[in-house]
């Protein structure tokens, strides 16, 4: 058994590079990591693409390429790949957490039971990332990570604080985002009151809306911003009376 645990992490290591580039997006390139299964340590180069949600990849160790493939869920990644030992097949299965710009987590060797740890880091971004990565990755650049750093992939989960100038009107608002892909969804609390989110985030740009009641009657407010360095700002509009202002939005977790 000791002999097939070391054997394993030469081939599990591969895979991490395509979850750490999924930190924020543009995780076209290539990527290094390091592995540690049963206390055997092992660096592996990756090449990793992603489109929208879902990576693939190849990983070169011990002179042979090995592919890779999964997907990201807001900051969590998961992966896995499919390879042989002494002729016999292995699964090893990948489960990360991407935090400004690096990748961490666990490995785990399905038909063993051999698990480990890996960390994974960027060394070259792709030069032409394809029109599905450029998309994900302009967006990530401005909110990927709370302190504002720009990286790949505008990962707008969390919760932010916004601010709204309506005519003069000041009022604040605690959201809760959820995004998957350029879906946007959550909850949005004003004045005591929870409000489902809907929105969309396409390249930096940043539209949702949610309904509140005003006196009795239905009110959409419908926000349309930009994302930069952990912020979003733009407009923000009361759709049945034609009213308009500004916004900011600040990341808070």
């Amino acid at each position: 058994m000791k002999k097939i645990a070391i054997a394993i992490p030469l081939l599990l290591v591969p895979s991490l590079a395509f979850a750490q580039a999924q930190t924020n997006a543009s995780v076209a390139g290539k990527w290094e990591y390091h592995s540690s299964v049963q206390g055997s340590d092992f660096d592996t180069e990756c090449t990793v693409t992603q489109t929208g949600a879902d990576l693939t990849g190849t990983c070169s160790t011990q002179g042979s390429d090995v592919k890779m493939s999964g997907k990201l869920n807001g900051t969590k990644i998961s992966w896995k790949i499919e390879s042989e030992f002494a002729g016999a097949p292995l699964t090893m299965q990948y489960s990360g957490t991407l935090d400004s710009g690096k990748v961490s987590g666990t490995i785990n060797v399905v038909q063993y039971s051999v698990g480990g740890e890996f960390t994974g880091t960027i060394t070259a971004s792709a030069t032409a990332p394809t029109a599905a990565t450029a998309a994900t990755a302009t967006a990530a650049a401005t909110v990927a990570s709370p302190s504002g750093q720009t990286q790949a992939g505008a990962l707008l989960t969390g919760k932010w604080s916004v601010h709204s100038s309506i005519a003069g009107n000041d009022s604040d608002a605690d959201c809760t985002f959820v995004q998957a892909g350029t879906d946007l969804t959550g909850t949005c609390t004003a004045s005591g009151s929870d409000s489902k989110v809907t929105g969309k985030v396409d390249g930096a740009k940043v539209s949702w809306q949610y309904d509140i009641q005003y006196n009795g009657n239905p009110l959409t407010m419908k926000f349309t911003g930009t994302l930069d360095s952990g912020k979003v700002t733009g407009q923000v509009m009361v759709a049945q009376y034609g009213m308009s202002g500004d916004f900011a939005a600040t990341h808070k977790s």
